[in-house]
């Protein structure tokens, strides 16, 4: 979805138009796209100005026997009901004489999103093996591994109420958790109406329902298993201006039946166009940290420490982040030159 906003002699004359491509789109199929309804969101304004004596208009009639080109409001048939469906991998491989490291990755997912619906199917595993020569007597080796299967099903119940729910099964030798199942029904409301979600929105959302825990060793509160009921209130503003973006969001969670164990995330970012050319960007989050119920009760050696191959117990968490970009020169230099990569 765009959105043109009028300025000057066209305040208030706001236009939206939308673009639709396939999934396996190319580069360059989604860059004529995007040229194409650019063009077609201007020329509007164009026309009332002093260009519009310089305008005309052409079309490209489709080849005989062809089907016609998608473009804006163009109406495709889709033989896959709007379903898109990606799969990736990733490996990589490192090493010297004194330490070797591996990690592989791969993802399958399979997403449906129309106005009324939004489903996500996905999982996700990857692993890591690392050697590492301490001396010509000690070796440490090393390996980690987590996967994931979840869901979303999400039902529109018009412009600011929304219904739906979250599946998940995790596995993470990091966190000791052999496996971790939860289903999570949730209601969410919009202040702003969905349809303005491109420049703004504010939404609160909550969700409740049950988690089961399996260990890979046992905790330090003596389990190996356990079932939980757990909730979260989630609030979250986006704003996208001229001026630029800003996002915040705020998340507490807490076990039920252990008030005790909780845990509030607090996170912000925002991209400030201060002057023409200076863009001010920062981003940073904050947890604080009560509920790590599912930490290994053995003590962690020196090398699990050093190695971070455990997680470790904490009361908070935080990253911050601040970035400044300043650019300036010419405005008409196009000119594209792929020599030595370039």
């Amino acid at each position: 979805m765009f959105t043109y906003t009028g300025k000057g002699a066209f305040a208030s004359q706001d236009r939206k138009l939308s673009l639709s491509l396939p999934a396996a789109a190319s580069a360059d199929e989604v860059r004529a796209g995007l040229v194409r309804v650019f063009k077609f969101g201007l020329v509007e304004y164009a026309i009332r100005s002093d260009a519009g004596a310089h305008l005309d208009v052409s079309f490209a009639s489709p080849e005989a026997g062809g089907q016609p080109s998608a473009g804006a409001g163009t109406p495709v048939h889709d033989p896959w009901h709007y379903w898109v469906f990606r799969l990736g991998m990733s490996t990589d491989r490192y090493g010297e004489r004194t330490q070797s490291s591996g990690y592989f990755s791969g993802n399958v997912s399979a997403n449906r999103t129309t106005e009324d619906w939004k489903i996500r199917i996905s999982g996700y595993k990857s692993g890591s093996t690392s050697r590492y020569m301490v001396s010509d007597e000690e070796t440490v080796n090393t390996k980690e591994g987590d996967w994931s299967l979840d869901s979303l099903v999400v039902k529109s119940l018009g412009e600011h109420w929304s219904a739906g729910f979250t599946t998940a099964l995790t596995s993470s030798t990091y966190s000791n958790q052999h496996r971790v199942a939860n289903f999570n029904p949730a209601i969410e409301f919009d202040f702003f109406p969905y349809s303005e979600s491109s420049q703004r929105s504010l939404t609160i959302q909550y969700a409740a329902g049950p988690s089961h825990y399996e260990y890979a060793e046992i905790t330090i509160y003596g389990k190996v298993a356990e079932t939980m009921p757990r909730h979260s209130l989630t609030a979250s503003l986006g704003l996208r201006q001229p001026w630029g973006s800003a996002g915040a969001s705020a998340v507490f969670s807490q076990t039920l039946n252990e008030p005790d164990f909780n845990r509030l995330t607090l996170n912000g970012s925002f991209n400030v166009r201060i002057i023409k050319g200076l863009t001010l960007n920062a981003s940073g989050s904050f947890a604080r940290i009560r509920d790590q119920f599912y930490l290994e009760q053995s003590s962690a050696t020196e090398e699990e420490i050093l190695l971070r191959l455990r997680q470790l117990a904490t009361g908070h968490r935080y990253s911050i982040n601040f970035g400044v970009t300043y650019s300036f020169g010419s405005l008409s230099n196009a000119t594209v030159n792929p020599r030595f990569g370039g």
